[in-house]
């Protein structure tokens, strides 16, 4: 038992340390570009307009009188005293109009282009500490003690190979 704690203990002081890589700053270039586009499409619409109502009456001493609009509905007559009465009335329906309705689209479209640099890692050669060294020569101090203590089983083993 007190074999197995002393070999652990060894093990443990003669532990190696992993190597620290140094690296250089990894500084990236961004490029940025934005592309804007504009575009109108033209579509067949119908447009309801709704006329107002509109009144237009004249009277004049003449036998004939002419009042027109575009959409709307007239009435003469010739009054008791001779003169002539002419009264005009619009519509008030709706009207369907056709016309073109426009439909813009804006797209913008962004580029992006990076360039990364690759880590590289860089050896700095430098002293090792006293710790690192013990350990690098602790190592082979417990190997040398374990073969010390467990000398009566391995010395059989190797002999039966050979």
């Amino acid at each position: 038992m007190r074999t197995l704690i002393l070999c652990l203990i060894i093990g443990l002081l003669s532990a190696c340390c992993p190597c620290k890589h140094l690296t250089t700053s990894t500084g990236t270039r961004d490029s940025l570009h934005v592309e804007i586009r504009h575009r109108t499409i033209w579509i067949p619409d119908t447009v309801r307009v709704q006329l107002p109502a509109e009144r237009i009456e004249q009277t004049v001493r003449q036998d004939s009188s002419h009042l027109e609009t575009s959409a709307a509905v007239s009435d003469a007559r010739i009054n008791p005293d001779g003169s002539l009465s002419h009264s005009l009335e619009n519509k008030t329906d709706d009207r369907e109009i056709p016309t073109q309705r426009p439909i813009e689209y804006r797209d913008s479209i962004v580029y992006r282009d990076r360039e990364v640099e690759v880590e590289k890692i860089v050896e700095v050669e430098r002293k090792l500490t006293w710790w690192q060294q013990t350990q690098i020569r602790g190592f082979w101090v417990a190997i040398i003690i374990i073969l010390v203590l467990l000398r009566k089983k391995i010395f059989p083993l190797i002999r039966r190979f050979i």
